[in-house]
């Protein structure tokens, strides 16, 4: 293998070097604090979509190739390989669009949100693996936020390729670091994930299809691959980000190796992550709750209503999203829960908002569509002063008597990025494992969770993944 001494290092090479001095004791306590519950957010998450059909699919077919089990996949009592269990329980996690999000835009490039939870399923696997005790593991989950946002500060704003390319260079560097991997292997590692992770908007714009699920779960799998086979001695391209044929057109800002090898602060990009307490895109959160608080202002009388304007954040990516056919007349559950139009009508209709909303197509039924044409959508920059980073809506109706309603929300449910609250965290891990985890089972999932850092192993996390008897409700 090549030497990566010297001063002509590359931005994979520099990575490389920055996590290997890294250790579990140079993360902040405040970090580690802010990992574990987002780990149980996590986790929850994965449980609430035991029984989603797309995530059936794909554990189905994972199960069918009969590998042999080296890892733990929720709520499954045979295992799977890595790379498998990656895919598997990075599907569950994200197939519900209920994972937290990181708020605000990067600093340095106008990049906005995106889910480094998504990387969390390699941080569990590539810990069992290695038999990791549990503050590496909470280290790992620290260090995926903190690489994923680094990756964020390389790309532009409107880029045409999708912020989870950066988790091919999240998902290898993880695992690599949890197992130990020599310098030398772990940036080939990396190169080899980075490699084979661009990923185009377009599977999150239009038609939205199962790829928006799947799409990090792929590139994370890829990844976990990556690092097994350069632990074998196989080398990818250093070059990456350098080559003129490489990267430069996902990350074309820089320079990449001086924002891979900052020193790691205390207040690190993890700490900018928000709970979601709906089951729907980031940029929706908002517009859920002041649909739910309009619905209790007109005591669920929608039909009183005479004018409904919906004032979002004037942002590009808002816009884009207002003009998207595939959003404006969703026509599958991926598309419904990215679209405003749909969102703000169920909430305002049913004055609720969780997984029942999307029974029985909900986005087609003539009802909720009629509502939704109601809807005059715009942007007000007055908005994107006050909130911007947390997508507000404000809704101003007026109903057949002439009578005035105003709803606003700056800051939806669950956005906290000074401070995570615990409750929220532990009431949503109660509201979204209740029909998966008895009360007993789901208590000691949680006391595993925040004694991690206590834990000398992960091994007894893991077997609590895998419930005994899983309720039905």
């Amino acid at each position: 293998m090549e030497d990566l001494s010297g001063s002509d290092k590359g931005a994979i090479e520099r990575l490389a070097a920055w996590l290997s001095a890294l250790h579990a004791a140079d993360i902040s306590q405040r970090g580690l604090d802010r990992a574990k519950l987002l780990l149980l957010d996590t986790l929850g998450c994965g449980f609430a979509a035991l029984d989603d059909g797309c995530a059936r699919a794909v554990l189905a077919t994972l199960d069918a190739l009969g590998e042999k089990p080296q890892c733990t996949v929720l709520g499954r009592r045979q295992g799977m390989s890595a790379p498998s269990a990656v895919l598997g329980n990075g599907t569950l996690i994200r197939v519900l669009d209920l994972n937290d999000y990181v708020v605000g835009a990067h600093p340095q490039s106008g990049a906005r949100g995106g889910h480094p939870s998504d990387n969390i399923p390699v941080a569990l696997a590539a810990a069992e693996l290695a038999g990791s005790a549990g503050r590496d593991l909470l280290a790992a989950i620290v260090l995926a936020y903190e690489i994923y946002g680094r990756g964020k500060a390389l790309m532009d704003a409107d880029s045409v390729w999708d912020g989870i390319g950066i988790s091919g260079v999240v998902a290898p560097a993880v695992a690599g670091w949890l197992m130990r991997l020599p310098e030398p292997k772990l940036a080939h590692a990396i190169a080899l994930g980075a490699a084979r992770a661009a990923t185009p908007v377009a599977v999150r714009e239009g038609g939205i299809s199962a790829a928006k699920n799947i799409a990090n779960a792929l590139i994370a799998q890829s990844g976990m691959q990556a690092t097994l086979i350069a632990a074998q001695g196989v080398t990818g391209p250093l070059d990456l980000f350098e080559a003129e044929r490489g990267l430069k057109g996902v990350f074309p800002r820089g320079p990449a190796g001086d924002i891979f090898a900052a020193p790691l602060p205390d207040d690190g990009f993890i700490m900018r992550s928000a709970i979601k307490i709906f089951p729907c895109f980031a940029g929706g959160q908002s517009a859920v709750a002041a649909g739910i608080a309009l619905h209790r202002r007109v005591a669920g009388n929608v039909d009183q209503l005479n004018t409904i304007r919906v004032a979002l954040a004037d942002l590009p990516i808002v816009r884009r999203w207002l003009a998207d056919p595939g959003r404006i007349a969703p026509r599958s559950r991926e598309a419904a829960d990215h679209s405003l139009h749909f969102l703000i009508a169920v909430a305002l209709n049913d004055g609720a908002f969780g997984l029942h909303q999307f029974d029985n197509a909900r986005w087609l039924d003539p009802k909720v569509r009629a509502l939704m044409a109601r809807l005059d959508m715009t942007t007000d920059a007055d908005l994107t002063r006050r909130g911007g980073e947390a997508y507000p809506c404000t809704i101003h109706a007026i109903g057949k008597d002439g009578r005035p309603y105003n709803v606003e929300s700056l800051r939806p449910p669950g956005f906290s990025p000074d401070a995570l609250d615990a409750t929220t965290v532990l009431d949503k891990f109660a509201r979204v494992t209740e029909g998966h985890l008895r009360p007993d089972a789901r208590n000691s999932v949680i006391d595993a969770v925040l004694g991690l850092d206590r834990a000398t192993s992960c091994a007894g996390l893991t077997r609590l993944l895998v419930p005994g008897d899983p309720v039905r409700v």
